[in-house]
């Protein structure tokens, strides 16, 4: 990194940061107001849809249990959506997630996690995905889950699953995917242009999971 870069990354983090994590905590007061039910978008960039709180490591630091108990020890989260989040983590920053994910949601949480799929049949898909791959963000990704891998990952912690889109080790694709109230997934069958074809071009392997 330049000397250039790196006084802009020091100039944000001293200046803009903390401006964006007292304008968050506005949000989220302002969120709990209108909301019965805490709704949550991890990772979320620019997503937003409605009845759902949108965070980014500004607002919510995956692997903090400081910033979960700043937003849910009093509220606890009903519902969680992660769409290609989880392939930029290490495998030590997912535990620490994920033991956060459990402490601090309600008993009937329900979480949605969208990654890139490592069963998929298509290898161009493969390399485009995995880590260090070509595609967009590939050159982070740290982990290409199969749906055994998301589900044993999530299972050390003690949440259990329901698979909704997947591939398989035959190669055989698998979806119960529709739009529903547990969060839209965009890179999914029905949803992403790439498939319009009404082939499994580009798909996520897609699991719920619950305590």
């Amino acid at each position: 990194m330049s000397m250039y870069k790196k006084f802009k990354q020091i100039v944000y983090n001293l200046f803009f940061v903390p401006i964006i994590r007292i304008n968050n905590l506005r949000q989220w007061k302002k969120y709990l107001k209108t909301t019965a039910s805490v709704n949550l978008i991890v990772g979320a960039g620019g997503t937003e849809f409605p009845g759902w709180f949108a965070t980014d490591i500004w607002t919510l630091n995956l692997v903090n249990e400081k910033d979960f108990a700043k937003y849910f020890t009093n509220k606890k989260i009903n519902k969680i959506l992660a769409e290609h989040v989880l392939e930029h983590l290490s495998n030590d920053d997912l535990i620490k997630m994920l033991n956060n994910f459990y402490k601090y949601s309600d008993q009937n949480i329900n979480i949605r996690i969208a990654v890139p799929d490592g069963f998929h049949s298509d290898k161009n898909y493969i390399e485009r995905v995995k880590p260090g791959g070509y595609g967009e963000g590939a050159f982070d990704h740290k982990n290409l889950f199969t749906y055994k891998s998301l589900i044993e990952l999530f299972a050390t912690v003690g949440f259990k699953s329901q698979l909704i889109e997947y591939w398989d080790e035959s190669g055989r694709f698998h979806t119960v995917y529709s739009n529903d109230d547990n969060g839209y997934i965009s890179r999914s069958l029905i949803n992403d242009e790439r498939n319009a074809d009404g082939k499994p071009n580009y798909t996520s392997l897609i699991i719920d999971f619950y305590k």
